[in-house]
């Protein structure tokens, strides 16, 4: 396994398998950090630019992130005892009776901690 496997199975939306990639990481002694970057983090970097070139639409964005936070997911109780410190603090909403909320979700899920 690598991480190159884990950003893979992101951008080809195989949600069953990046948690076990990420795990398969955690037991080869990976840096979470390393895991985080350029395993979950990277593709999602990726993701945006094919969107700002036209290449991807929001319901693909959408998959990806959903299908990058199970990975996410894995890490989220080792990130919060770790020596892994957040840079901030995000605060995110939208217009009383805005229906279109679906670029508030897909930033929400790219900064969930």
């Amino acid at each position: 396994m690598a991480i190159g496997d884990i950003r893979k199975a992101i951008l080809n939306y195989e949600i069953d398998r990046v948690s076990d990639l990420v795990r398969a990481e955690l037991e080869a002694k990976t840096e979470l950090s390393q895991i985080l970057n350029e395993g979950l983090i990277a593709p999602m970097d990726e993701v945006g630019k094919l969107f700002s070139e036209g290449q991807l639409f929001i319901p693909e964005m959408l998959l990806t992130a959903k299908v990058m936070k199970t990975g996410l997911e894995v890490l989220k109780p080792l990130l919060t005892q770790g020596n892994v410190k957040p840079r901030g603090a995000v605060i995110i909403g939208t217009v009383k009776g805005d229906l279109h909320d679906i670029g508030k979700n897909l930033v929400g899920m790219m900064v969930e901690r």
